[in-house]
């Protein structure tokens, strides 16, 4: 989890580097993750080292889902034999 999770700050709230940091690491992942182009990488990096409150850290970001990171789906389960699902037939 990174500092632009979790918190409530005000939007007038000044940003730390650390805040600006954190928003650029998220913005990474996104990009990873398929979220978000090269070009939409770059002008929102841009924009989060350039923001001076939270209001504008979070407008970067608004449109994604938070933590960065794709929701995790479990692997399916090997069967006795170690092969597909458990019971799922031969």
């Amino acid at each position: 989890m990174s500092t632009m999770t979790g918190h409530d700050f005000p939007a007038a709230m000044r940003a730390s580097d650390a805040d600006r940091d954190a928003a650029v690491a998220e913005l990474g992942e996104h990009f990873q993750a398929g979220r978000l182009t090269a070009e939409e990488l770059d002008e929102r990096t841009g924009r989060a080292l350039t923001a001076r409150t939270w209001g504008e850290l979070r407008a970067v970001r608004a449109d994604l889902p938070e933590g960065g990171s794709a929701p995790r789906i479990p692997a399916a389960s090997a069967g006795p034999d170690g092969a597909g699902l458990a019971g799922a037939g031969p």
